[in-house]
């Protein structure tokens, strides 16, 4: 479904357009994202990004591993600390709030950072770019965007692909608890793509991307 777009979204003369990517928790945000991707859209995902970070930021991983303790590091042959084990991470967030806003407070900023440094070295001539985020509301990404797509599942659904996938019943409810319901975000999203298995995804697919396509046109007109 198609809704109007705000004329207060925030708009740049120097980057192409920017359409925000969410969804809820196994919603099919990145297969969307994906299939964006193969249509021509320039992609970025938050997700990993922040996994990356994990590995190249020496500052961040210190903090976190100082903060959550050493036996969360993964060692290299050498025994030197080169990543998180992030499912263990996970693990003692989530079951915490306030374990998981210090962690917010650390990784968010850097998240925000790694998306705007890639922003600005995308060709003028792209498509489009999408920012792709499961947390986009929540974090205040949407700001940055001119318009955004949630992809949308029941939580039934959405728990038994995460359960399939390897996560727990349990961890992939309290990840869920943490993000906005899907009520929130399709009152604030300018498009609702359905993968609840009844709505096939690649035509929604097709038909956000002509319509982004669209606004991407309009946008350079008037830039």
């Amino acid at each position: 479904m198609r809704m109007p777009l705000s004329p207060s979204s925030p708009k740049s003369s120097t980057t192409p357009y920017v359409l925000g990517l969410t969804g809820g928790m196994a919603a099919g945000k990145s297969t969307l994202g994906r299939m964006l991707s193969a249509m021509g859209a320039l992609v970025w995902d938050a997700d990993a990004a922040a996994k990356e970070l994990y590995k190249t930021d020496h500052v961040l991983r210190t903090k976190v591993l100082e903060q959550f303790g050493h036996a969360l590091a993964i060692v290299d042959g050498q025994g030197q600390h080169i990543d998180i084990d992030r499912r263990q991470l996970a693990a003692k967030v989530f079951a915490d709030p306030d374990s998981l806003r210090w962690l917010e407070r650390q990784v968010h900023p850097a998240v925000a950072q790694a998306y705007e440094t890639w922003k600005v070295r995308q060709p003028m001539d792209a498509p489009y770019l999408v920012r792709e985020a499961a947390i986009l509301f929540e974090t205040g990404g949407d700001r940055s965007c001119h318009s955004v797509a949630t992809v949308e599942a029941p939580q039934d659904v959405r728990l038994a692909r995460a359960v399939a996938r390897g996560s727990t019943h349990e961890d992939a409810q309290l990840r869920m608890d943490q993000q906005w319901t899907s009520d929130m975000r399709e009152a604030q999203a300018h498009w609702c793509i359905h993968n609840d298995g009844g709505h096939p995804l690649l035509p929604q697919a097709h038909h956000l991307h002509c319509a982004v396509l669209e606004e991407a046109i309009k946008h350079r007109r008037a830039h």
